[in-house]
């Protein structure tokens, strides 16, 4: 089949839950959020076997459904870049704790770095290291694909917070830079809201303006 992304929005923070297929069955998910019961019901629906987890970043409401997803598919490969790999058990990290209550997940498996290459079903996906909302977030990029799994980085018509206590505002300026240099027909598919495209977003995001007239 050809490669898909369907984004299934969970929890209060409506997070985007992102499941990417590219063979019949075997999937891979990016961030279980918060509240996991609508993707483990389109995932039994449709008969799909989650074959790795890649977190954009480890905020609670991206990494909340870890352990439910996990435990109906027997623990698949869980990756997080390095710079967080130490969240997922850490809830004033992970921010669990200043939103009232404590998330803690299994560890990961390994880690995830820039430049490197990830296996997705038949596809390859690059890691983009994109700090600036958290110091690990990082991005997936299937150049061959012209698609983008962005995190909290870019969204439609904004950008990902910078005032979270682990946040680096000067950080997340060379990241939105770096995301300026794709090809404007690139599909980006935010942790939050729905897909645009890097064109679209270089002519109506008011940040981006703001940064162009910057730069």
């Amino acid at each position: 089949m050809a490669f898909d992304v369907h984004s299934i929005p969970l929890g209060p923070w409506q997070t985007n839950a992102q499941i990417l297929q590219s063979t019949n069955r075997d999937v891979t998910i990016c961030d279980p959020g918060m509240d996991p019961d609508p993707l483990l019901g389109h995932l039994q629906e449709h008969g799909l076997q989650v074959k790795q987890i890649i977190l954009t970043h480890a905020h609670v409401d991206h990494i909340a459904g870890i352990d439910a997803v996990s435990g109906h598919f027997d623990d698949p490969p869980l990756l997080v870049h390095p710079e967080e790999e130490d969240w997922l058990n850490r809830p004033e990290l992970n921010l669990s704790s200043l939103s009232g209550f404590d998330v803690t997940t299994r560890p990961a498996t390994d880690t995830i770095v820039d430049g490197q290459t990830i296996s997705v079903g038949t596809e390859e996906a690059t890691v983009w290291h994109l700090p600036g909302h958290s110091p690990g977030s990082i991005g997936l990029y299937f150049k061959a694909r012209g698609v983008l799994i962005g995190g909290d980085t870019l969204f439609q018509g904004s950008i990902g917070r910078t005032d979270f206590p682990t946040s680096q505002p000067e950080a997340m300026v060379a990241s939105l830079r770096r995301l300026l240099t794709l090809p404007d027909e690139t599909r980006v598919y935010p942790g939050h809201g729905p897909s645009t495209t890097i064109g679209q977003e270089r002519q109506t995001n008011p940040f981006l303006s703001e940064l162009r007239e910057t730069s």
